[in-house]
């Protein structure tokens, strides 16, 4: 059994698979049933990939990356009452850093040591990188980037939203890596959105010019000022749209904004910015849009009266640090 679940997660994260069968694996990889081996076998894919690729790979590198696999681990077994949410939160982040993993060898110098950043849930921070580049990462969000840039590009890899301010550099390009989107900028600033969980990728450009790679590489685009664009990695559209720039760093400000979402898209945002999590049936959320504005440090329970309000289809209840969403009954 052990040798069978080695079998999948290893040729999961090597192998180009569809959106889809991503979502499909992702699913398979939480539920409860072989939850140990399949923990089990995680854990001896990452010690094997470890031990390969010495000779690429810098122990400087393997430490950071452990580090945010033992940082979801532990949060984890502080919220225990989190368990389901941070099971998919931990495989989607997992999955993503070791496919960057077995990539990082052809990316980045041998001798580029990098660090790892990491923002904890209902938190927002702000850094410089050794560049002078300005960078503001929102909750949940993981960036590493070496020590210092060496070689003829400056890259940096991102799980989750941030915003650049890139120091101007002609001679050696901005990238910021992700799974299957990459962004190049030379002296811009962008925000981009790229959570493991989201099916939607967004990179919106505030000022300068970049370029966007995404499609498996395959297809890249210059956006311009104001311009945002979205890639659906399930159904492979893509769509170019003019924002409200005011709209799109909202979050930057400890903000709220969405524009015509389901619950289905606003949900996992709450669970980002706030310590709880939400419970409920496929059948309790409509596919209905909303659109929605909430100040800076507005509470948790305002804003679930307000959407339970508006929507008028669905009741709540609170136990501990969950939200339990249920359908009205017809003979209330």
């Amino acid at each position: 059994m052990e040798n069978y679940f080695n079998r999948i997660i290893d040729l999961f994260v090597k192998s180009d698979v569809s959106a889809d069968s991503q979502a499909e694996f992702q699913r398979w990889l939480t539920e409860e049933k072989f939850s140990g081996e399949k923990e089990k076998a995680l854990r001896g894919l990452w010690d094997n990939m470890e031990k390969s690729n010495s000779a690429e790979a810098s122990s400087q590198t393997r430490q950071s990356l452990r580090k945010v696999y033992k940082k979801i681990k532990q949060q984890r077994k502080v919220n225990i009452k989190f368990l389901r949410f941070w099971q998919v939160s931990a495989a989607c982040l997992l999955i993503a850093l070791l496919s960057i993993l077995y990539s990082i060898h052809y990316e980045t110098p041998v001798d580029a040591d990098l660090i790892e950043q990491y923002v904890p849930i209902a938190e927002m921070t702000r850094f410089t990188l050794p560049d002078g580049t300005e960078v503001q990462m929102n909750s949940t969000a993981t960036l590493l980037y070496p020590v210092q840039f060496n070689g003829e590009s400056r890259s940096v890899y991102l799980i989750g939203e941030a915003n650049f301010k890139v120091a101007k550099n002609e001679a050696q390009p901005f990238i910021v890596k992700s799974n299957d989107f990459q962004i190049t900028a030379l002296g811009t600033e962008f925000t981009m959105k790229v959570y493991p969980d989201d099916p939607l990728l967004t990179a919106t450009l505030l000022s300068g010019s970049v370029e966007i790679k995404f499609n498996n590489m395959e297809s890249s685009l210059i956006l311009k000022p104001s311009e945002q664009f979205i890639y659906n990695k399930r159904t492979k559209e893509e769509t170019i749209n003019h924002p409200d720039l005011h709209d799109v760093t909202a979050w930057q400000r400890g903000e709220l904004v969405f524009k015509s979402a389901t619950l289905e898209e606003i949900i996992p945002v709450l669970e980002r910015k706030y310590p709880y999590s939400f419970v409920y049936t496929a059948s309790t959320l409509r596919n209905d849009r909303y659109t929605f504005r909430f100040k800076e440090s507005t509470p948790i329970q305002d804003i679930v009266d307000i959407i339970v309000e508006v929507s008028g289809n669905m009741k709540y209840r609170i136990e501990d640090n969950k939200y339990y969403l249920s359908p009205l009954s017809l003979n209330r």
